[in-house]
């Protein structure tokens, strides 16, 4: 089947926003750790949230969707099915986002010499801000 280039753009900008929203759902869990985190620390909240990490996150959702989208095969912009494109394309940007967050975390390290450690939702425990488990990082 052949798309127009507005049936591109459309796709791949419709296929973003919900994976923006998928991972917008990890947002929402990370930011109560990092409340909870605050809590137990005694800390404001805003210590340990960051604004550019919360806006890298959401970026990488929309990424994932967008790579998501042009994955899927024969999609017709006209004919678009929650079931077997809206909902799986949330999930990209849920799923997907942790693993492109986990590849650029795994070779930036191996550029910079350090460990990649721990995934960030093993991390649970951590008491600087600098090492904090951001909001969308899950």
């Amino acid at each position: 089947m052949s798309h127009s280039a507005v049936d591109w753009i459309t796709l791949i900008l419709l296929g973003g926003l919900l994976g923006t929203v998928g991972q917008g759902i990890r947002v929402v869990v990370g930011l109560k750790k990092v409340n909870d985190q605050a809590i137990q620390e005694k800390k404001d909240f805003s210590t340990l949230f960051s604004a550019s990490t919360l806006f890298f996150s959401l970026l990488i959702g929309f990424i994932a969707g967008a790579l998501g989208m042009l994955s899927l095969p024969d999609v017709d912009p006209s004919k678009l099915d929650t079931k077997q494109v809206l909902l799986p394309l949330l999930g990209i940007g849920y799923a997907g986002a942790d693993f492109i967050e986990g590849f650029v975390r795994k070779n930036t390290a191996q550029f910079s010499g350090v460990s990649a450690g721990p995934a960030p939702a093993a991390q649970s425990n951590v008491s600087s801000p600098e090492t904090a488990d951001q909001p969308a990082m899950g």
